[in-house]
């Protein structure tokens, strides 16, 4: 049982640093889309990547939900579309703190 724990801890770990690494390429995006409009324009096809990358880490944040959280359908239901309509804002909002987790652990022991 202790493995499993310290197996959710550097899971979740990962998809922080997963989700902090897009925020970037994101942020990256917006701000060259709006000061940078030649620039922007040049590199259209960018786009298709981030975009790639975006559902890439959206299609692994679901599936970590449905198969790795010790959570009922319904919530996990809920943190689906949750992911889905609100993309890296609903990532963010469903990333769990130490204290989610700490609960999430006592309830799978």
């Amino acid at each position: 049982m202790k493995d499993e724990t310290i197996k959710l801890r550097s899971d979740l770990k990962k998809l922080k640093f997963l989700l902090i690494g897009l925020t970037i390429i994101e942020l990256a995006n917006i701000l060259l889309m709006f000061t940078r409009d030649v620039l922007w324009f040049k590199f259209y096809n960018l786009q298709w990547v981030i975009f790639g990358i975006h559902y890439s880490i959206a299609a692994i944040f679901i599936w970590f939900i449905w198969k790795k959280m010790p959570l009922e359908k319904k919530s996990k239901s809920n943190n689906t579309f949750l992911i889905l309509f609100f993309g890296i804002i609903g990532m963010w909002l469903w990333m769990p703190n130490k204290k989610e987790v700490n609960k999430l652990i006592q309830k799978q022991s």
